[in-house]
């Protein structure tokens, strides 16, 4: 710091091609000192470096496409990028919102949006991390916003812009949870998933919690995204199995993030767009993967069927239905998915509920034999447990 090493760096290594990489792990590390006398400098670092990068990298460029097309040391570049600006932010952001430097911030934050659309999972994870932290960050200033957004101090309202496109990329690029056992390979098959993807589960249980923290903050956006998405896949426009897959994922992740009567009121519609979709696609891999995410849904939501019986009834019937289903790991969610809302709602199984002549596991045992005839004998077995 006492030493011109940052300006030679900036100035004289970063512009060029061959040096920029090495130049960018240099400034990170740099970035990541954590010492409290040299606010200044760190400050000079971080509007010196932007300025430079909005003349290699302009604002305006497509950083996803750029990347893909991109040769190695390209790649690195962007993957450096992301390293700089994450550790800057984390260390010292709050040093760029007090020093009025907030265009330079905002500006920061796009380049690491556009990042984080990147086609590479590592590039992905190390943008999620600071994501992660922020919105924990901004949801513990103020942890109950109320039904109506309030936006405390111009934190939230610094960051709204962003958090608003943010929200929209976790949607759009949920993991895969643990429970779906329905999976599209690399061919485009629809198979039975066999072995457990670690990586997957963590990357989903980082992502579910950034977007729960998202939401807090403002439920009604995260709403807002997947119902236009889900729109999208309903009349075509945006339907793949990928897309609706990430989607489904997304809206089972944020389980408990909204008030009951939103919840009530978005996920009634969620289900019967779902169930909609069911009927209208046709095609066995079709109905495996819509089947797959209405029961990654519905086991994901007990509160909400606990007080709905109609729905609750409707779902398990529907459950029954997709085990004479004989697509690979249909059969074995459904039964999967029984026993977890077997467990979750089982007072709701055993009392006559209103409309109803008997309790409900009545109906379940007289009819037992014709809804268990197509099933595999373990499966059988998940369904007595769950019974």
């Amino acid at each position: 710091f006492e030493t011109k090493l940052i300006n030679t760096l900036i100035f004289k290594f970063l512009p060029v091609p061959m040096f920029r990489n090495v130049t960018l792990k240099c400034l990170t590390e740099i970035a990541g000192v954590t010492v409290s006398n040299y606010d200044d400098m760190f400050m000079n670092l971080f509007t010196q470096t932007m300025t430079q990068l909005e003349v290699m990298l302009p604002l305006q460029t497509d950083i996803k496409t750029a990347y893909a097309r991109g040769q190695d040391q390209e790649q690195n570049f962007i993957q450096n990028l992301a390293l700089f600006l994450c550790t800057f932010l984390k260390e010292h952001g709050a040093l760029a919102e007090a020093s009025g430097q907030c265009e330079m911030l905002r500006n920061a934050l796009r380049y690491l949006v556009l990042i984080s659309e990147v086609e590479e999972v590592e590039i992905f994870k190390i943008c999620l991390e600071y994501w992660n932290s922020l919105a924990s960050e901004l949801y513990r200033e103020v942890p109950f916003s109320g039904t109506t957004p309030i936006f405390f101090g111009a934190r939230r309202a610094l960051y709204q812009e962003v958090l608003n496109k943010v929200r929209y990329i976790m949607i759009s690029r949920m993991a895969k949870p643990e429970e779906v056992l329905v999976v599209e390979t690399d061919n485009g098959e629809v198979i039975r998933e066999f072995m457990k993807d670690t990586d997957s589960i963590n990357l989903y249980k980082n992502m579910r919690e950034t977007l729960v923290y998202l939401t807090h903050l403002d439920y009604a956006d995260t709403e807002r995204i997947m119902t236009v998405k889900l729109q999208n896949q309903v009349n075509g426009s945006e339907w793949s199995w990928k897309n609706l897959n990430t989607l489904c994922w997304a809206i089972g992740s944020i389980s408990g993030a909204m008030h009951e009567e939103d919840e009530k009121r978005f996920l009634v519609t969620v289900i019967k767009d779902l169930l909609g979709l069911c009927e209208q696609k046709r095609g066995k891999d079709n109905k495996a993967i819509i089947a797959s995410n209405i029961m990654y849904v519905v086991g994901q939501y007990p509160r909400f069927l606990r007080a709905h019986w109609k729905f609750l009834k409707t779902v398990v019937n529907k459950l029954f239905e997709f085990m004479h289903e004989t697509h690979d790991g249909v059969q074995d969610m459904a039964c999967d998915t029984f026993i977890k809302i077997a467990l979750k709602c089982r007072r709701h199984f055993v009392t006559t509920q209103i409309g109803e002549s008997g309790p409900f596991i009545e109906e379940i045992l007289n009819g037992i034999s014709s809804i268990i005839c197509d099933l595999q004998q373990q499966q059988v077995h998940t369904f007595y447990e769950a019974v």
